[in-house]
């Protein structure tokens, strides 16, 4: 049988069956990679220092803390064959940029998710401890009254049981409050990486330099990447880019 999912396999034939189809190969490994991939990039461009402050998020105006009227507009206006185009450059200048402020925003929703379920905390707490009393019987004898707990139910027969335990905690108690936080961050991440306009941050960028001075060396473009820009010593000749 011929399954298909993320890497692309390679039998000798430049990865292709002698119908002349490419075969794209799932297992363990190739999701791991491909998960580990993925976290290893998002933990790189993740920081403290590349978190945007709460005016630029939100397209609040620094002058008076109000909502900038063109702070948050669609990316077309109709729909052309180059829509989707523009929605796509719209979501990847905007994922590149607040990165770290759709982390905080998940994680925020996250903890508030959590703390609507303390049964779910409760639960996850309580077999926490019985995997962790699980792996301390096995290196170290327990006696409690005269019972060594360790040989009174084999390693197997624990594995098993704290297994479908697990298993049925994540179900019973963690499977609800997970698709609440995926459903509600998700809204507010792609609704607001739709809709925030990466030309009203380029122009309220350019007056904060023009009245107050940059403020940091990356600055966001439009067409997705960070110009740095080298201050000149005082008295030197700036390069106009």
């Amino acid at each position: 049988m011929t399954s298909r999912g993320i890497s692309h396999g390679t039998d000798g034939g430049g990865g292709r069956r002698p119908g002349g189809k490419a075969t794209t190969v799932v297992n363990f490994e190739s999701i791991s990679n491909f998960f580990g991939a993925a976290i290893a990039d998002a933990r790189s461009r993740i920081s403290l220092e590349t978190i945007r402050p709460l005016p630029v998020f939100l397209g609040v105006s620094p002058h008076n803390l109000c909502l900038a009227q063109d702070a948050f507009a669609p990316p077309t206006t109709k729909l052309d064959k180059t829509s989707w185009e523009k929605v796509k450059t719209r979501l990847k200048l905007n994922f590149a940029y607040f990165m770290s402020n759709y982390a905080v925003v998940a994680a925020g929703v996250a903890l508030v998710v959590a703390l609507m379920h303390p049964g779910m905390l409760i639960s996850l707490g309580t077999l926490w401890g019985l995997w962790e009393l699980h792996a301390y019987l096995i290196s170290h004898e327990l006696v409690v009254f005269g019972r060594n707990l360790g040989s009174m139910v084999s390693i197997n027969h624990r594995s098993y049981f704290l297994t479908a335990l697990t298993a049925a905690v994540v179900a019973w108690k963690c499977l609800w409050p997970v698709v609440t936080f995926v459903a509600i961050s998700g809204i507010i991440v792609f609704a607001h990486a739709v809709m925030r306009d990466p030309k009203q941050m380029d122009m309220a960028q350019g007056s904060q330099n023009r009245h107050g001075g940059r403020h940091g060396d990356d600055e966001y473009d439009s067409s997705g990447s960070e110009v740095v820009v080298d201050h000149p010593p005082a008295g030197g000749k700036a390069d106009i880019i």
